[in-house]
């Protein structure tokens, strides 16, 4: 039995079908983890990561590169693909019926070729999203069994899955960057990424959607993740006008990790 294991940066490795694979891609770097799908208490294996300057015309060498040169990405693992896309849009599911009509609709804010753009379906609605020229392919060569998703979508599907009696707007913090998805109950009024350069910008967008979506502070909750001194900061500046604002709990089973949320969700769907 010894002689059939693999080692994954110090991860012992018998029966690949018993690990899940999340890959994390943005237009600056590149992560990969994996996790025991038999044992809960495995901890998370961190197999690498990756950064690098953004540009977009090096970006698929970039992506291309980095799978090369982490061989162990190739293996039958069960994969989950996480693409954090700036260029995310929604759309009624019903107006996005195939690959031409999704282009031409994502066409009218964003520019991409129909080979580029990809489209993840959440309870009616459809995320169209690209990264950069080529990658979808890409991913089909190479990783041909993976499941592919825009990191919006992947939280909207988990935060949806929650209900809720009061409305609720989850952000997730980045460097510079915001994702929020406001929900009432189970039904998605919102999903967005929105740049930030100082906390109140955060707190601002905030109070905004609230405001366009007619929520109450007094039974709104808002959850907040991501970077811990900005998060931190914002609870007790949003806690002086809404009732219910918290800490977004991270799935236990990667609580002790700093991993973005988005791969996090990805790796410990059903478990």
């Amino acid at each position: 039995m010894e002689d059939n294991l693999t080692t994954y940066k110090g991860v012992r490795i018998d029966d690949t079908a018993e690990w899940r694979l999340a890959v994390y891609i943005t237009e600056t770097g590149m992560s990969a983890y994996l996790k025991n799908t038999e044992n809960p208490l495995e901890p998370v294996a961190t197999l690498f990561e990756e950064q690098w300057q953004q540009d977009e015309t090096a970006l698929l060498r970039n992506i291309e590169t980095a799978v090369y040169d982490h061989p162990q990405l190739l293996d039958d693992f069960s994969t989950e693909i996480v693409i954090c896309s700036p260029r995310a849009m929604w759309v009624p599911e019903v107006l996005a019926g195939d690959y031409e009509e999704q282009t031409n609709l994502y066409n009218k804010v964003y520019k991409a070729e129909e080979t580029d753009v990809l489209c993840d379906t959440v309870n009616g609605m459809c995320c169209l999203y690209t990264l950069c020229p080529g990658l979808p392919a890409f991913l089909r060569r190479t990783l041909s069994g993976a499941r592919v998703s825009c990191h919006l979508s992947v939280l909207a599907r988990r935060f949806m899955s929650r209900g809720s009696e009061m409305p609720r707007v989850y952000a997730d913090i980045r460097q510079g960057e915001v994702d929020f998805v406001v929900l009432d109950d189970r039904r998605m009024l919102l999903a967005s990424t929105q740049r930030w350069h100082d906390r109140m910008d955060i707190a601002y967008h905030v109070f905004n959607m609230m405001d366009v979506y007619g929520l109450n502070p007094a039974n709104t909750q808002v959850s907040l993740s991501g970077e811990r001194e900005i998060k931190q900061s914002l609870v007790k500046t949003l806690r002086e006008q809404i009732s219910y604002v918290m800490l977004t709990m991270m799935p236990s089973a990667v609580s002790k990790t700093d991993m973005p949320l988005a791969a996090a969700v990805a790796l410990v769907k059903n478990t």
